[in-house]
């Protein structure tokens, strides 16, 4: 659009124009990109006039099965706007909250909650998901037992929805059925803020000493093993 030479507002309705055309194609992942690029568009003091589309944001990000992260909406000035309502409200939930969060709005919020374009059941599902997701963060192995009390879920409910959660790319990791737990190798970061760059830093700073040994182990060895035989080491160590 910048070679086109579009002023902003009328950036603004090429994409709102964009998001309606892609929804009623049900091309629900596009929609959502253009909807984003849309609010991109209003700076602070903006931010209010485009209340209507954040909401229609929020709600679309939630109500999408395969959308899981969505801190990066809280820096939108449109969806700043929103705060003190019922849609940032539970926006903030499922980017970080858990289960026993949601299921609390909505005994609170019941009525809102029916009114809008996603189930409860729906919620549901993917507040399980996303709970996983926060229990699996710093631990290698959870016992059957806490799932069943964190995310309640009959026992019976469980090995189907930890293979959904492994299907749907959240965590990765394999159920042990004998011992009664899963074994987590890794699962996705819901938020990116301090810690999640503190580990990055560290990791890099590993890689960075055991890179510079296994080198050395190669020059001295004179060749016998090539670099990428060495770096496959280090990324099976670490990652």
């Amino acid at each position: 659009m910048e070679k086109w030479k579009c002023d902003v507002q009328e950036q603004r309705d090429v994409y709102r124009l964009l998001h309606e055309a892609f929804s009623a194609i049900q091309q629900g992942e596009k929609a959502i990109q253009a909807l984003v690029r849309l609010l991109k568009l209003y700076s602070e003091n903006e931010g209010v006039e485009a209340k209507s589309d954040a909401h229609i944001c929020v709600i679309s990000h939630i109500a999408h099965p395969k959308i899981f992260v969505m801190d990066h909406l809280l820096d939108l000035h449109p969806i700043r706007a929103l705060d003190g309502q019922l849609s940032h409200e539970l926006l903030q939930i499922f980017v970080d909250g858990d289960l026993n969060d949601y299921i609390e709005f909505y005994n609170n919020n019941a009525d809102f909650v029916e009114k809008l374009a996603v189930t409860h059941e729906e919620n549901l599902r993917k507040m399980r998901l996303l709970t996983l997701a926060s229990m699996s963060q710093d631990c290698n192995e959870i016992e059957f037992s806490q799932l069943v009390n964190k995310l309640n879920l009959a026992t019976d409910e469980l090995e189907p929805f930890v293979i959904e959660a492994i299907g749907s790319g959240l965590i990765k990791g394999k159920i042990n059925e004998p011992e009664g737990k899963i074994s987590i190798s890794s699962t996705i970061n819901r938020t990116f803020k301090d810690a999640q760059w503190l580990f990055i830093k560290n990791k890099l700073e590993m890689w960075q000493k055991e890179f510079g040994y296994y080198s050395r182990e190669h020059e001295k060895s004179q060749g016998a093993f090539c670099t990428a035989y060495w770096w496959r080491i280090i990324i099976s160590n670490y990652l």
